[in-house]
């Protein structure tokens, strides 16, 4: 695994006892995408996540003894995908430690993490508006599959 930009930051995997933190997280996130944030919902998938871990993990970023953000880290099946890839379903970092390439690090945490639980690609989703996401995620070597993801809630 590459070292971190800065001796400071490190990752962790997410215990229960880290559901609070992972929400307050998921909270600031979905409140800057401008996505719906239901504490019940999201506690009740936080909590199935980390205690299965046959469907996932969540990976906390630590900066100077606290938690400065999240990956969340799901698993499938595709054919196309060969097998078992990983969908990088959350990836959020707090405004005060942005900027100093840690997105870049911690994308590379999360293809590590992939690579280690036998996955043959990380999948990722981007809002289209979201122009700094998508150039980081484009130099960390993804590609714009050119396809538009739609979803149907059961």
């Amino acid at each position: 695994m590459p070292a971190a930009p800065d001796d400071a930051f490190h990752h962790r995997l997410a215990g229960i006892g880290d559901e609070p933190a992972v929400l307050g997280l998921m909270r600031a996130f979905y409140t800057e995408e401008h996505l719906v944030f239901d504490e019940l919902v999201a506690q009740r998938a936080v909590r199935e996540l980390l205690t299965h871990p046959d469907f996932g993990l969540i990976l906390l970023m630590e900066s100077a003894g606290a938690i400065v953000g999240h990956a969340a880290l799901t698993f499938g099946f595709s054919l196309e995908f060969h097998g078992r890839y990983a969908l990088l379903d959350e990836l959020y970092l707090i405004p005060a430690v942005r900027g100093r390439g840690w997105s870049r690090h911690c994308l590379e945490i999360v293809a590590d993490t992939a690579k280690a639980h036998g996955m043959a690609a990380l999948r990722l989703e981007v809002n289209h508006a979201n122009v700094r996401a998508r150039s980081t995620y484009l130099k960390a070597g993804f590609q714009d599959d050119r396809r538009d993801l739609f979803s149907r809630w059961l």
